[in-house]
């Protein structure tokens, strides 16, 4: 008996790829905006209502950048096995390709790759969340006179 499988292959990669450059825009956006946060905080200086203003406001930006960094890494093993289960499908990881392999372990394969796409895009989608409230605060508008010595002043 045919059966149709619930699960579009074609779907689930392109669902993956999306995933896979999202991941890899948080790895490459995140640890800039943390270390602008961290930078300006580290530079407030004084005991004023508007200095303990912007240290609120930066320390949480960089709360929600590291939340945002962790959820990015809580998301990789599940986007490596993914990667791995997609091998897989393809014949390059169990040396089968599509047309040997039981409809049933095709079927099962989707099955966890679709299980494993869901769980990881909660995560990407929490770690772009708090990106986003991160970047929400920039840095810039620290005013300079609550500023301390740049950290690299020019020469």
């Amino acid at each position: 008996m045919d059966s149709v499988s619930p699960f579009d292959q074609d779907q689930l990669l392109a669902e993956y790829a999306d995933l896979r450059q999202r991941a890899a825009a948080l790895e490459e956006q995140v640890p800039v905006c943390l270390q602008r946060i961290s930078d300006k905080l580290h530079r407030i200086g004084g005991e004023s209502e508007l200095a303990d203003h912007f240290r609120s406001l930066l320390v949480g930006a960089r709360s929600n950048a590291l939340v945002s960094i962790e959820n990015y890494h809580e998301a990789m093993p599940y986007l490596q096995t993914a990667e791995t289960v997609i091998a897989q499908l393809t014949g390059q990881g169990d040396g089968q390709t599509a047309p040997d392999r039981p409809a049933e372990d095709t079927e099962a394969l989707l099955e966890r790759l679709d299980e494993l796409i869901d769980a990881a895009v909660r995560m990407i989608d929490t770690a772009e969340q708090c990106y986003d409230e991160a970047t929400s605060t920039d840095p810039d508008t620290v005013p300079a006179s609550i500023l301390d010595e740049p950290l690299h002043p020019d020469f």
